[in-house]
């Protein structure tokens, strides 16, 4: 299915083809958790153990018809047109202010799909969830001394994982503006992009290349099971 191995993630970048579907991606990234369990008062900490998962438990996403390559706010204002929410452009400007950002474009043939933080040479690969008709798919995986194994959500390790991850808030400026289906804004350091494939394009991280739970075939079944 994929011909062309792309040696570098910017390369990669220049040839997606925007405004199509067909662009899958996986990321590994770090999970936040907290250092005791939710709910420990500061009273409490000295005598709790601390969080023993901290640096060990990583979320793998998987992405299909992955949403990059557009403006932010151009996407959230359509989803309010697609829910029948209208502004015009200077009523949306006022509703959904824009904010300064630590990150700007590499350059205008990445615009919106790799991103450089404004101080470092830091890059980042720039997606977007809760844009139909993006699915992303989200696996637990504990680094066991080295040997990546993905973690049943059904296990007491799972749930033991839970004590220490707060939820999440939704927007409060999109929720503000009426809109059911909250877009969010991911941008993992690209070190953390597993692969990335459209068409008959691939690019995959060496780094992850001797992690034999990552390769494409573990992935898609994996993808695949959480259908």
């Amino acid at each position: 299915m994929y011909k062309n191995q792309i040696p570098t993630i910017e390369d990669f970048g220049k040839r997606i083809k925007r405004g199509t579907f067909g662009l899958y991606a996986a990321l590994l990234t770090e999970k936040k958790m907290n250092k005791y369990p939710n709910g420990t008062l500061p009273r409490d900490r000295k005598t709790t153990p601390e969080n023993p998962y901290i640096g060990k438990v990583y979320s793998l996403s998987i992405y299909q018809n992955a949403a990059t390559g557009m403006n932010y706010y151009n996407i959230v204002k359509a989803e309010c047109e697609r829910e029948g929410i209208h502004f015009t452009d200077a009523e949306f400007a006022v509703a959904f202010p824009k904010e300064g950002t630590y990150c700007d474009s590499v350059d205008d043939t990445l615009a919106n799909i790799i991103m450089e933080h404004n101080d470092t040479d830091q890059r980042y690969l720039r997606l977007y969830e809760g844009r139909k008709p993006t699915k992303v798919v989200y696996f637990t995986i504990y680094d066991n001394n080295g040997v990546m194994q993905l973690v049943d959500e059904n296990s007491e390790m799972m749930n033991d994982i839970k004590r220490y991850i707060s939820p999440k808030a939704p927007s409060a400026k999109q929720e503000a503006l009426g809109i059911r289906n909250i877009v969010g804004v991911k941008q993992p350091k690209i070190e953390n992009v597993v692969f990335l494939a459209q068409g008959e394009d691939i690019f995959i991280n060496p780094r992850f290349g001797f992690v034999g739970l990552f390769n494409l075939e573990n992935i898609n079944k994996m993808f695949v099971g959480k259908k």
